[in-house]
């Protein structure tokens, strides 16, 4: 088919589904530009909290590696260099797998760009929900690992019973998903939801 055929084709068939549609041109055209704006916002959120995850990542890596060189050439009696170096890096894997799923999160409203709005937001509303339970099963496991570390590298003054240090970490792991499931439901949900209202009068006829 040549390009000129190509481009006449699809305009029919463009012309063919606004036929189809329910609403008027300045009905869709409403709809079109809510769902775009959902997802530009959306966007926008995720670049804001991937950039500020970057920096206070590096950050703690940093840090961290400067503790590791610090307790390597001043050891301390309170805690060995072998647990030491064991702590830290557990923090560094949590600093990393969160600054990839910030990335990933970021991702999510840009890689589909179909020509079909409907498409569009079919794919991107089902990966974000699939995103958000994986974000969820993560740290339900990492969660626990940092806390324990955390308490255990910063905490060494205070001799901790272990199922104290276990209750804490466990309590923590609680309040964090809770206030991020909040958050999430406030900041995200509300516009997904808005994006599936829109969806649902896409698919209108």
């Amino acid at each position: 088919m040549e390009l000129d055929d190509f481009k006449a084709h699809w305009n029919t068939i463009q012309q063919q589904e606004l036929k189809q549609q329910k609403h008027t041109p300045e009905t869709l055209n409403n709809i079109i530009m809510n769902a775009t704006n959902t997802l530009g916002q959306l966007h926008e959120k995720n670049v804001y909290w991937n950039n500020f995850s970057k920096v206070i990542c590096k950050i703690l890596i940093v840090f961290l590696l400067i503790i590791l060189v610090e307790h390597y050439f001043f050891p301390h009696k309170e805690i060995t260099f072998g647990e030491t170096t064991i702590y830290v890096a557990i923090m560094i894997i949590y600093a990393v797998i969160t600054m990839w799923v910030y990335k990933r999160q970021q991702n999510i409203f840009t890689i589909y760009h179909s020509e079909n709005l409907k498409e569009t937001l079919t794919k991107t509303i089902a990966e974000f929900k699939r995103f958000y339970v994986l974000m969820n099963v993560i740290y339900l496991f990492l969660y626990p690992l940092y806390f324990y570390a955390f308490i255990k590298l910063f905490i060494t003054y205070w001799a901790i019973p272990t199922n104290i240090v276990l209750i804490v970490c466990g309590a923590l792991t609680i309040a964090s998903l809770i206030g991020g499931h909040i958050y999430y439901k406030i900041k995200y949900f509300r516009k997904i939801e808005s994006l599936e209202a829109d969806l649902a009068e896409l698919n209108e006829e």
